[in-house]
């Protein structure tokens, strides 16, 4: 199981998808609609063809009357995701039973309340605790820790192969160690030619949960990436965490909308919240 990049080049249209297999979904990285019709059409074909249930299609905001429709609606945006132009997220389901969620209405309520608490958290690291960047001898400890939380997960994280080659292409990993133990990582995924990256592989170890280590590694991160002038930072965070939701708005995230059944995670598929780092 893995990723697959599709790329097709026609007189109507080109577009360049990631067939995601874990996932069953495909995810548009990049595409030319002179034919949004065609475009659309060659998509949903591509994947009842692969077996696919989802697909995603950040469009630019120009783009988006024109690829909108046909079975493509928007699920949420991102701002300053094409080089500081926005984002919006369609989403089709060629696969009809990927469209329902049956927790989606008392997750929406739960944000609600997270939308309703106070921003501007402030903390510190606990005494016996360090967090620095991440590096060759930490692969194996995050492996074990990422297969420790995740039943599944999205991408091979459990894989030190994989830790390695996100390292090697300037992905950026943080740690919180407690003495020797690994107590908590996250990371930024980097695409640089678009000056953007995703806060994502946030785990804690079960033992040092509620320890607001999460907020910490998050906060060092986003510092990094504007040092790099990666000014676009977002987050997918599971709708069905409550912890990870809020930690995102109390550091000033926004809420931009909510991916449905957008990815395997944690033995099953779930909704996916966008949060954005406001815009300066």
């Amino acid at each position: 199981m893995g990723d697959r990049m599709i790329r097709h080049y026609g007189p109507d249209f080109w577009v360049s998808a990631r067939l995601d297999q874990t996932s069953e979904r495909i995810w548009v990285i990049d595409y030319q609609a002179g034919n949004p019709a065609a475009l659309r059409s060659f998509l949903k074909k591509l994947a009842l063809r692969r077996g696919m249930g989802k697909i995603i299609f950040p469009v630019k905001s120009g783009d988006l009357l024109k690829i909108q429709g046909g079975g493509f609606h928007m699920e949420g945006m991102i701002d300053g995701y094409f080089q500081g132009e926005d984002a919006y997220f369609l989403a089709a389901f060629p696969r009809a039973e990927r469209r329902d969620s049956r927790v989606l209405n008392q997750e929406q309520k739960v944000l609600q309340e997270i939308l309703a608490c106070k921003k501007d958290w402030r903390g510190s690291l606990p005494p016996g605790f360090t967090l620095r960047q991440a590096g060759g001898n930490d692969i194996f400890p995050m492996a074990r820790l990422f297969k420790k939380v995740f039943r599944s997960y999205p991408t091979p994280v459990y894989d030190p192969f994989y830790l390695a080659c996100s390292m090697k292409k300037g992905d950026l990993f943080m740690v919180v160690y407690h003495g020797d133990r690994l107590a908590s990582v996250a990371a930024a995924e980097i695409q640089w030619e678009h000056r953007r990256a995703e806060l994502t592989n946030c785990a804690t170890d079960p033992a040092y949960r509620g320890m607001a280590l999460n907020s910490l590694l998050l906060l060092h991160i986003e510092k990094e990436c504007l040092k790099r002038n990666i000014n676009c930072l977002y987050s997918l965070a599971r709708a069905s965490s409550y912890g990870m939701n809020l930690v995102l708005h109390r550091l000033g995230y926004v809420f931009r909308g909510t991916l449905i059944n957008n990815c395997h995670i944690d033995g099953g598929f779930e909704n996916m919240n966008i949060w954005v780092r406001p815009v300066e």
